[in-house]
C-alpha cells in the first residue's frame, strides 16, 4: 500500500480538518448576521432622513442638527458596509463599540426630535434587536436596560425634568416593550440560528459521509489495480514458462511433461478467459450496453455446461446437483445465467475445503424458481452479507488472502440476476458454510 508521500496521481486529497470545516459555516453565519444588521441600520437611517426632511412631516425644529447626526451615522454605516463587502467581519470589541455608537445616535435623534413623543424612538428597538443577534439573551437584556435608561434620561431632559402620570405610563410601556423585544428577538434569533446550525451540521455530516465513501471507492479501485496485475500476471507467467520450456526443449521434452504442459496451458487459458469475460461483462453493465435475451432456459443444461468448465479444476464428485421436477425451466438469458451460476460455483470452490462438496439445488416457490448454491467453507460474517455483492469487494484483506479473484463475481451475479427480473441473496441461517440463493421467474 502507498503512504501519503507516495500517493499516486488521481487519488483523492486529504480530508480537511473538522475544525476548519465547522469554522467556515460559523464565519458565514456571523457575516449573514452582520449584513442583516447593516441593512436594518440603513433602513432606519432612511426612515429618519425622510421623517426629518419630507414636506409636511418635518417640524423645522433642529432639522439641521438631525441631518448632521444622520450624515455622521451614514458615513459610519458606509464604512461598515465597505468592510462587509471586503469580507472583514467585526470582532467582539468592535461589535460592542458599534452598539454603543448606535445607542448614542438613537439618544441624540430622540433628544432632537421630541423626547418621549419622538417617532425616531424606534431606533432603540432596532439597537436591541441587533444586540439579540450578536450577544445572546444576557447581552440583549443588558442592551435593553441601557437603552431604557438612555431613553428615560433623554425624555426627562426634553420634558424639562418634569414627569406626569401620562408620561410615566408611556415610559413604562416603552421600557416594557424594549424588554419584550429583547426577549422575543433573542428567542427567535436562537431558533433561526439553531435551525441553521442543524442544517450546517447535517450538510457537514453528509459531506464527510460522501467523502468517506469516495475514499473507500478510491481505495477499493486501487486494490483492484493491484489485484488485477497480480491475477493476470500469474497465469501469464505460467503460460510463458511452459511455452518457453516446450520451445527450448523441443523433441527432447518427455511426452508426459508435454502433456502436463498442455494441460496447464489449457487451465490457465480458461482462467484468463473467465477473468476477461467477467471484466468485459462488467464494462458492458457500467456503460449500459449489455442486452439480455430472455427466453425459456433449461436449468439442467445450464448446470451441465457450467460444470464442464470446472472439470479440470474440480472432480465431478464434488458437485451435487438436485433439480426439482417443477423447477426445471426459468425465464432468463441462457448465456448470462450460465455466467451467474459459474460465478457462484467458482466462489464456492475457492472458499470450500477440497474434500467438501458444492451442492446446487432448485425448487419452486410460488411463481419463482430458487437456485441454491451451497458450500461448507468459512461462513461470511453477517456484517458483510450485503457488502460482498459490491464491486471489487472481498471479505479477506488483499494482503492476507490466499485465493485468487478480482472480487467482481458476486457483483456481476447480482447485476445480471436483477436485470433478468430476479433476486440474489445469502441465506446465513446455517451455522457452517454459505448458501447463495437466486430467485428467477418460472417458465410455465
Amino acid at each position: 500500500m502507498t503512504n501519503s508521500a507516495e500517493r499516486p496521481a488521481g487519488r483523492l486529497p486529504t480530508r480537511r480538518p473538522r475544525s476548519e470545516s465547522t469554522a467556515m459555516p460559523a464565519r458565514d453565519r456571523r457575516a449573514g448576521i452582520e449584513r442583516t444588521i447593516e441593512l436594518s441600520r440603513w433602513m432606519v437611517l432612511i426612515f429618519a432622513a425622510v421623517a426629518n426632511n419630507f414636506p409636511g412631516l418635518a417640524t423645522g425644529q433642529s432639522t439641521a442638527a438631525v441631518n448632521l447626526v444622520l450624515g455622521a451615522w451614514g458615513v459610519f454605516n458606509l464604512a461598515a458596509t465597505v468592510m462587509l463587502l471586503a469580507n472583514r467581519i467585526p470582532g467582539r470589541r468592535l461589535q460592542v463599540a458599534t452598539i454603543v455608537l448606535d445607542l448614542a445616535v438613537a439618544s441624540g435623534l430622540v433628544y432632537l426630535t421630541g423626547g418621549y413623543n419622538s417617532d425616531l424612538a424606534v431606533t432603540f428597538f432596532i439597537v436591541v434587536i441587533a444586540s439579540s443577534l450578536r450577544f445572546g439573551l444576557v447581552g440583549s437584556m443588558a442592551c435593553a436596560f441601557v437603552a431604557g435608561v438612555a431613553y428615560f434620561v433623554v425624555g426627562f431632559n426634553v420634558a424639562n425634568h418634569t414627569l406626569d402620570t401620562t408620561l410615566i405610563d408611556g415610559l413604562v410601556s416603552r421600557l416594557f416593550l424594549l424588554f419584550v423585544v429583547a426577549l422575543s428577538s433573542n428567542l427567535l434569533a436562537r431558533e433561526l440560528v439553531g435551525e441553521r446550525d442543524a442544517q450546517v451540521r447535517r450538510s457537514i455530516e453528509l459531506e464527510h459521509a460522501a467523502f468517506a465513501e469516495l475514499r473507500e471507492v478510491d481505495r477499493i479501485k486501487s486494490e483492484f489495480m493491484m489485484l488485477a496485475s497480480h491475477e493476470l500476471r500469474t497465469p501469464l507467467t505460467k503460460i510463458k514458462a511452459w511455452l518457453t520450456l516446450m520451445h527450448d526443449a523441443g523433441d527432447r521434452l518427455p511426452q508426459d511433461a508435454r502433456d502436463e504442459g498442455l494441460h496447464e496451458l489449457r487451465l490457465e487459458a480458461e482462467h484468463l478467459a473467465r477473468l476477461t469475460d467477467n471484466l468485459l461483462c462488467i464494462a458492458q453493465l457500467e456503460s449500459g450496453e449489455i442486452r439480455l435475451k430472455t427466453a425459456a432456459v433449461d436449468l439442467e443444461n445450464v448446470f451441465r455446461e457450467v460444470i464442464a468448465r470446472f472439470v479440470e479444476s474440480a472432480d465431478h464428485d464434488r458437485f451435487a446437483i438436485t433439480v426439482a421436477p417443477d423447477a426445471q425451466r426459468v425465464l432468463a438469458d441462457h448465456e448470462r445465467l450460465a455466467l451467474v451460476i459459474a460465478c457462484l460455483i467458482d466462489n464456492a470452490l475457492k472458499f470450500s475445503p477440497d474434500s467438501e462438496p458444492v451442492r446446487v439445488t432448485t425448487y419452486r416457490a410460488v411463481n419463482k424458481v430458487h437456485v441454491e448454491v451451497r458450500d461448507n467453507g468459512r461462513r461470511i460474517p453477517d456484517s458483510d452479507v450485503d457488502r460482498v455483492f459490491a464491486s471489487f469487494y472481498q471479505v479477506e484483506s488483499p494482503l492476507l488472502r490466499q485465493r485468487g479473484g478480482f472480487g467482481v463475481g458476486l457483483y456481476l451475479a447480482r447485476q445480471l440476476v436483477e436485470r433478468m427480473g430476479g433476486r440474489i441473496w445469502i441465506d446465513n441461517s446455517r451455522a457452517r458454510g454459505n448458501t447463495f440463493v437466486v430467485a428467477l421467474p418460472v417458465h410455465v
